[in-house]
Formats: C-alpha cells, sequence, structure tokens
C-alpha cells in the first residue's frame, strides 16, 4: 500500500505530533508500504534539508519524502488559508500521488478517501463556530482514532464521535536505560506550555532544596521560562530528551490536561520513574506500579512524592523495572500493523 501521513500545520515542530508522524512513518515502511509526509509549511530548517534533517532529529533509520503544500517558508497560523490550501493543493496532491489512504493528524477539509483522523488531545478553549466547523469534519472521516481510552470519553462527549483507540508508536532502541547508581540526581520537567504547569515543578524542586536534597531540575522548553538556583533550562531534540532522561532520577509532569504524553512513555523507556498529576490517562501510570500519581495541582504534595522516589531504592527499582516492562507494548512495529489492518479494512 501506499499510504501518505500529514501534518496540517508545521512539519518542523519538535513536538509528540511529528513524533507519531516520524515512528509510525518507519514503522510502515518497514512492513513494506510505500510511506510519504505531507504537510502544510516548515520553519527553521533549509528545504533541501528537511528530510535527512527530519530522519535525524527523530532518530529513524531511513529519511521519508517530506512534501509541504507551501514552497518557501511560513510564519504565522492563518487557519483559513491551511484550510484552503489542503482543500485545494493538499487533496490533488494525494490524488495525484495515488495513494491508497491518508492518516490526517488532526482533521481537515480534505478531498480524498479512505482518509483517517487521529486525534492527540482535544482543545480546551473553542469558540462555538469552531467547534461546529471541527464536528462536521470529524463525522466526514472514514475512521477516527484516538491516542488513549481517556480521549475517547472526551471526544465522545465534546465531539459527538465514536473512535478506536490506538496508542502512540514508541521505538524503544532509542533508548538507553542507566542503572540507579549510574544516574544524576536530576529532576526533568518537559513542556513549557501553561497547561504543563512548570511552576509546580519549579516550587517542588525549591522545596527539596529547602528539605536539604541536592537535586537540580531541567525544564526543557523551547520557550525561556526559568534559570535559577537549582532549575535550569534548555531546549532539546527528541534523541537529546531521551538522553536526559536515561540519566535523571525522576520526570515529573503535573499538568492540567493531557491525553496521552509521549514524555511519560520516553521516561518509562529510560527506566526512570515518573511523578504525574491526574490528567495523565491511568491507563497509563498506575500508581505505586510504575509511577507515582499526584491528585492536586498543590507543589507541596509533588515535594513529598519526589522526596519518596529518591528515599526509596527499593520503589525506585520497582517503579523502573515495570516502566520498562509496561512500554513495551508501544512498539512502533506493532502499532503500525494496527493502522495497516483498519486501511486494509477501508479498501
Amino acid at each position: 500500500m501506499k499510504i501518505a501521513l500529514i501534518r496540517r500545520e508545521y512539519i518542523t515542530h519538535l513536538d509528540g505530533v511529528n513524533r507519531f508522524i516520524a515512528l509510525l512513518a518507519e514503522g510502515l515502511k518497514k512492513l513494506g508500504h510505500g510511506v510519504e509526509i505531507f504537510s502544510w509549511c516548515y520553519r527553521g530548517v533549509d528545504r533541501e534539508r528537511l528530510e535527512e534533517w527530519f530522519k535525524d532529529i527523530h532518530g529513524l533509520d531511513t529519511s521519508i519524502p517530506i512534501h509541504t503544500l507551501r514552497k518557501e517558508p511560513c510564519e504565522g497560523d492563518p487557519w483559513v488559508r491551511i484550510a484552503l490550501d489542503w482543500f485545494f493543493k493538499g487533496s490533488t496532491m494525494l490524488r495525484k500521488g495515488e495513494f491508497d489512504a491518508a492518516i490526517v493528524n488532526g482533521v481537515g477539509p480534505l478531498r480524498f478517501r479512505p482518509r483517517i483522523a487521529v486525534n492527540h488531545g482535544i482543545a480546551l478553549k473553542v469558540n462555538k463556530p469552531y467547534l461546529h466547523a471541527v464536528k462536521r469534519l470529524y463525522r466526514g472521516y472514514d475512521k477516527v482514532i484516538c491516542v488513549s481510552y481517556k480521549l475517547r470519553e472526551e471526544v465522545r462527549s465534546v465531539l459527538g464521535v465514536d473512535c478506536e483507540v490506538i496508542p502512540l508508536p514508541m521505538k524503544l532502541e532509542l533508548y538507553k536505560p542507566r542503572s540507579i547508581n549510574e544516574r544524576e540526581d536530576i529532576v526533568i520537567h518537559i513542556g513549557g506550555a501553561s497547561v504543563k504547569n512548570p511552576h509546580i515543578s519549579v516550587k517542588a524542586s525549591k522545596l527539596l532544596s529547602e528539605r536539604g536534597y541536592n537535586i537540580r531540575l531541567i525544564l526543557i522548553s523551547p520557550s525561556k521560562i526559568w534559570v535559577d538556583g537549582n532549575v535550569e533550562q534548555c531546549r532539546a531534540t527528541p534523541r537529546e530528551i531521551a538522553e536526559i532522561l536515561c540519566k535523571a532520577k525522576v520526570l515529573i509532569l503535573p499538568s492540567s490536561y493531557e491525553a496521552l504524553p509521549y514524555a511519560v512513555l520516553e521516561a518509562m523507556a529510560c527506566g526512570t520513574p515518573v511523578v504525574v498529576s491526574g490528567a495523565v490517562p491511568e491507563e497509563v501510570v498506575i500508581s505505586n506500579f510504575n509511577g507515582i500519581r499526584v491528585n492536586s495541582f498543590n507543589p507541596q504534595d509533588y515535594a513529598n512524592a519526589l522526596e519518596k522516589l529518591l528515599t526509596d531504592k527499593e520503589l525506585w527499582l520497582k517503579l523502573s523495572r515495570n516502566g520498562l516492562e509496561f512500554v513495551k507494548r508501544f512498539d512502533y512495529i506493532e502499532i503500525a500493523k494496527r493502522y495497516v489492518s483498519i486501511i486494509s479494512e477501508l479498501l
């Protein structure tokens, strides 16, 4: 089969959606299918280097052909223009390319079938006209996929659409777990957006410092937030994040909303225990089995959970082992097989 993987906006964003596209594309390719990636635009990377950059940044074994509807780099998010480009230009490119199916991350006005929409999360604040348009678009797709069971319930409630659950793909050989004795006293927080609540992680780390713990919080975010005392911030590629996670003691994720966070899966692939909020799906983090759940947004509660992991070696080892075993169910080849099965049913 010949399959198109679509990123509605920018293929150069270093986010979970592009991570998903990269790993699903390689999984489909390793199963013997033709795969090409389509995106509205790009920025920050020379066009002639785009495919090699995408390969290296995501740790792929081979490069995947990438097409952009806009030939020049773009800035801003003009939604009307993006929608019109997909309706006219994108649809034409897919038909001329003689693709068997399109897997669209999000949803868009695409004149092509069969088309599969992958929902990575529900927008927290949308106006009624936008919500009405999105509902109509989703109902016109041949299949809708949700990345978690928690998200499936949200999609049913907000969009009135049913979806099949297929989790995110993981390429586990990219991660090199270390023993507890090889790790540094580092706590990792990934994400600077307000929904990720980085201020909670900062306050929790400072509380630990006040209790006499010599730990360092590394906050991975593209936008500048904090750099003071025991808190430092850095930008990092997916491969660099994997390296940092594998040498850290704990990942902290006090988010207000999550559908299925890659950060948690990546930490488990490193054998790094996680401390997460109740927003993270319970199907992914089971408290005191492969992580610790904190059902509040009080920094004191997160500091207590971190302290527990830093002082209880047996608990740390238990969560580390269970996380390493649990994350195996997200193998990217097995996830790709599920998409192939769905496409075969639609053809």
